[in-house]
């Protein structure tokens, strides 16, 4: 899990249980805790991927649309863990003269990668309506 897959979650949650309601990207961050300019990254990807609606201009702002209470956990994780590491994540070195060394990486990214695969299977069955069903503790019905 990461900031963004968290934030995004939580926008689209808010966003879900507020349909009739367009939101200022300001708005959101404040809702979410969380930094405007963090906040329109997610926004972009949600936005481009047709999880929300967006509007500009004057009385712009975001809003949920049919699909925003179906989409899958699983589908949020995975596009949001895209290219996600920008720092070093393993150790070793094809120059090494150690077998450990070299082949080390290439293991460790096949864990990683089926880490990711289990971790996005649990998420499968999960959906925004899943979320804010957990959090009011009641079936959730509404949009």
């Amino acid at each position: 899990m990461n900031l963004e897959f968290n934030m995004a979650v939580h926008i689209l949650s808010c966003l879900a249980k507020h349909p009739e309601d367009k939101f200022s990207s300001s708005e959101l961050a404040a809702k979410i805790c969380v930094n405007p300019a963090q906040l329109r990254r997610v926004l972009s990807k949600l936005n481009e991927h047709h999880y929300i609606e967006s509007f500009n201009g004057k009385y712009g702002g975001y809003t949920a649309n049919a699909g925003t209470i179906d989409v899958s956990l699983a589908d949020l994780y995975l596009l949001f863990m895209e290219g996600r590491s920008t720092r070093r994540l393993f150790t070793g070195s094809t120059d090494n003269p150690c077998d450990i060394s070299r082949s080390i990486k290439d293991v460790m990214v096949d864990y990683q990668r089926k880490e990711q695969e289990v971790i996005a299977a649990h998420y499968r069955s999960i959906t925004v309506r899943d979320v804010l069903n957990d959090i009011v503790q009641e079936d959730y019905h509404e949009v």
